[in-house]
Order: structure tokens, then sequence, then C-alpha cells
């Protein structure tokens, strides 16, 4: 059974369906992000076959997308949302570099390649800007790092209505 006829009639869990295509200490990371996800009380809801969108106070924060035996997290945020402006405060050097050195090019379904952008100071030139970071199979310090840059989302959409008010 492939991951979208199992999502076919219902709306999945991604706890529910991850162990059929994902294993071993791949699965056991995913987990351990959920299980942060949760302690965090952020949510992944399921948004199409294969892919799962997390949101704060109606904004979106990452996708968890299972793709054959990979699992990712992808952040569109800091390149597409217009809301997501003067984050750099949240973000300290140590996370800035994560972030560039996960920009990735590559293919783009929505063709949107070839785009430039400036993140954190730093000029991007040819890259898919639906899905610019993108981590694959995160583990360790790279696990560590996503988890962060899910709280640096967090916490900027947190202050959002704040900064809106002053």
């Amino acid at each position: 059974m492939s991951l979208y006829q199992s999502q076919k009639a219902v709306k999945p869990k991604i706890e529910d369906v991850a162990g059929n295509f994902i294993t071993g200490d791949k699965l056991k990371n995913l987990m351990d992000f959920l299980g942060f996800m949760r302690d965090n009380k952020l949510t992944p809801r399921w948004q199409s076959s294969n892919s799962w969108k997390v949101s704060y106070k109606g904004k979106g924060v990452c996708f968890i997308k299972i793709i054959g035996t990979s699992w990712f997290v992808m952040h569109s945020a800091l390149t597409r949302e217009k809301w997501f402006v003067g984050y750099d405060e949240y973000f300290p050097d140590e996370l800035k570099k994560f972030v560039w050195e996960n920009i990735k090019g590559g293919y783009c379904p929505n063709n949107c390649m070839g785009r430039s952008k400036t993140i954190f100071g730093k000029e991007f030139n040819d890259f898919c800007t639906c899905w610019a970071i993108r981590t694959e199979n995160p583990d360790g310090a790279a696990l560590e790092c996503s988890k962060r840059v899910v709280l640096a989302i967090k916490s900027f959409i947190a202050d959002l209505p704040a900064a809106s008010k002053t």
C-alpha cells in the first residue's frame, strides 16, 4: 500500500503511518521530533498525501513530509511569507548558520527556481523559495537545530500581536 492510498479515505496522524515507510533511527528521530512538537503545543495536521502542516496561531511553522523512506522538516516562512519580516533577532548566529547550510536548490514543482533572496544578510540565488529550508532525516545536532528553528518561528509568531500594537 502506498502512502497516498493509506491516506486517501482519512486524514491520518503522521504517527499512525510513519512506521509503514520509515524504520530504525529515522523513525526514532521522527517520533522524537513529534514528541517535541506535542510538548510545545504544536500539532502536525494532515495537508496532502505525504505532508503534515504545523501551524501556530494560524501561521505556518513548518511542514513534515515523508518521501519514500525519508522524512523532512521543511520551512517556507523565511522565504515566502509576507508576515515573516524582522525575524533576525530570533535566530542566534549558530542557528542562522544552520539555516544557511540547509537552503536547497534543485527542482521545484511550483517552478519558483531562479529567484534571489537575502536571508540573514546573505544572498542566495537559484533556489526553491517554496521549501527553501529542508532538513532530510535530521538526527543529532541537525535534529536539535531543527527544533530550535521551530521554536524561533513560534516565538516570532507569539510576538506578532505585541509588535503590531506598538
